[in-house]
């Protein structure tokens, strides 16, 4: 018998007739980090965030529990992910770690890649359990194997982060494995990832330099919409006094939001 066979009689009994709402709204601090992990919408359809605009939009906040609860009893994986996300966080209705960890693993055991980047999420925050970024590592693994690129860009992190608490477990720095994570995850298309590659190759950054891969990468991830690519790529071809793709990456990343590309552009006029 497999796993995911003995969860849906026990999920009515798990899952509340009426959730309890968060009174007033949060602050922004804390706002910041109710968000972690995703919903399954966010994982299906890049940013559109649909989920998250329903919870900010109701006005019946328990008719809309009432519906993805019936969803995950009906045998719904996105909606047990989804109702496990918003336990974890406690943005929407009281959070509740212990009832979201059985809702995540009972989603991860049916396959969701989202839901096992959400189990590590809450080992590496330490939302109802001890942070352990050991075990935040195998779920983010998990995810990305179930395809989910993003968990290769928090796996580079994590191999980067050193440890300053005592009361965390020993965890060890890996530049060379943080790197081989981005690596995976920019062949993968993710556009962060691409980013830390091409910024890495770019100035020889726990890797050889390579000027050619580098901006190859950071032009992938600039298409992508990041915009801290564009900076780089504007301020290389700046140095290297190349005119025509410094002016073209100069005013992309004028159009994406930089502060420094619209000075650099500035003090080019004051100089001209």
């Amino acid at each position: 018998m497999s796993a995911a066979s003995n969860i849906y009689p026990l999920l009515e009994r798990l899952l509340p007739e009426r959730v309890i709402p968060v009174p007033g709204r949060a602050g922004q601090l804390e706002r910041l980090y109710a968000g972690v992990g995703m919903p399954s919408q966010r994982a299906a359809l890049g940013e559109s965030f649909v989920l998250i605009s329903r919870l900010e939009e109701t006005t019946d906040l328990q008719a809309l529990y009432a519906d993805l609860r019936a969803q995950a009893l009906d045998g719904s994986v996105t909606a047990l992910n989804d109702l496990g996300w918003i336990w974890l966080n406690g943005k929407y209705w009281r959070a509740d770690p212990t009832l979201a960890s059985h809702l995540l693993r009972m989603a991860a055991l049916q396959g969701s890649a989202a839901a096992w980047f959400n189990l590590g999420q809450q080992y590496y925050f330490g939302k109802g359990v001890d942070v352990c970024y050991a075990s935040a590592s195998e779920n983010y693994q998990q995810a990305f194997e179930r395809g989910l690129d993003q968990a290769a860009a928090a796996l580079g992190d994590l191999y980067e982060e050193e440890i300053c608490d005592s009361d965390v477990q020993e965890w060890s720095v890996d530049l060379q494995l943080a790197y081989r994570w981005f690596l995976r995850g920019a062949q993968r298309g993710e556009a962060r990832c691409r980013f830390e590659v091409g910024y890495r190759l770019l100035y020889g950054q726990n890797v050889a330099a390579d000027e050619k891969a580098g901006v190859y990468w950071l032009e992938l991830a600039a298409v992508a919409g990041v915009v801290q690519a564009a900076e780089e790529l504007t301020v290389h071809f700046s140095a290297c006094q190349n005119a025509l793709r410094y002016l073209f990456w100069r005013d992309q990343a004028i159009a994406m939001g930089s502060t420094l590309a619209l000075t650099m552009k500035l003090d080019d006029q004051l100089q001209s």
